[in-house]
């Protein structure tokens, strides 16, 4: 048996405002797991901002969250929580040095009302079309989260905000204005060694799929790794398999080159 771990963005649908997800890729995963295997979302997304139309697939289980939440079926085998103090004390952190924030939990997710940014009121809009709850003020009693992104602008005081959040979170520069903040010590990788343990298997059987940056490590953790041909160019480098684009049969077509379909 094999475990297969598939990106998002930029890997399972088209990384722009379309978000096509091919029958080719849908085809893929079906047959690899008629033959036995597994498959599994890798993402930096918390579990509630994966869209139907991409769960509707099939998959056996899920990474979310950059490894800080797994579940296979609907057990959840682990997830990193973090207490209500320190997630208002980030929150205000974020105010106190200039970054608009999106706050993501497993089931919900949280932002702070008193922070504006056009890219926030985009984001919240998408993720409001799952139906995940929303909450807007950090002293709610509900407010919590597993991990966070921000917006920022010149005035922004980076040293600041990155003393406040290392304790709890590593911090990952995006393009643009934009930075994400995932569970200190936990990553893609991660979350593959944790279900290799967890079924019994070695590295041999990890096949992985991705496009950018921030799947660096699975693509560096993974001996059987590909890249989609419009990856970024250091996913490429890192990748052993470099395939077609999304629209090209990319999925399919590095599948097909491994044997596992």
């Amino acid at each position: 048996m094999n475990l297969l771990f598939f990106d998002i963005d930029g890997t399972l649908i088209t990384d722009d405002e379309r978000r096509i997800l091919p029958d080719s890729a849908r085809d893929a995963i079906r047959l690899a797991r008629e033959k036995g295997d597994m498959a599994f979302i890798n993402t930096g997304r918390v579990f509630c901002n994966i869209d139907p139309f991409i769960r509707d697939v099939g998959f056996d289980g899920y990474v979310c969250g950059c490894g800080g939440y797994i579940r296979v079926g609907d057990k959840v085998l682990y997830h990193k929580l973090y207490s209500q103090e320190v997630c208002r004390k980030l929150a205000y952190d974020c105010r106190r040095y200039g970054f608009t924030a999106i706050f993501e939990q497993a089931e919900k997710n949280c932002f702070d009302k008193e922070m504006n940014s056009p890219f926030r009121d985009t984001i919240v809009s998408y993720f409001s079309k799952n139906k995940a709850e929303l909450i807007d003020d950090i002293e709610d009693p509900g407010f919590v989260f597993d991990k966070f992104s921000a917006w920022y602008d010149d005035n922004s005081d980076h040293e600041g905000f990155k003393a406040a959040i290392s304790p709890y979170f590593d911090y990952i520069d995006r393009e643009g204005t934009f930075c994400e903040m995932k569970p200190k010590g936990h990553s893609k990788a991660i979350g593959i060694k944790f279900l290799l343990d967890f079924f019994g298997l070695s590295i041999h059987n990890a096949y992985v799929f991705g496009d950018g940056n921030n799947d660096l490590d699975m693509l560096k953790y993974a001996q059987n790794s590909v890249c989609m041909g419009s990856g970024s160019e250091l996913a490429i480098k890192t990748a052993s398999y470099v395939t077609d684009s999304v629209l090209d049969n990319g999925i399919y077509n590095a599948m097909k080159h491994y044997g596992l379909i």
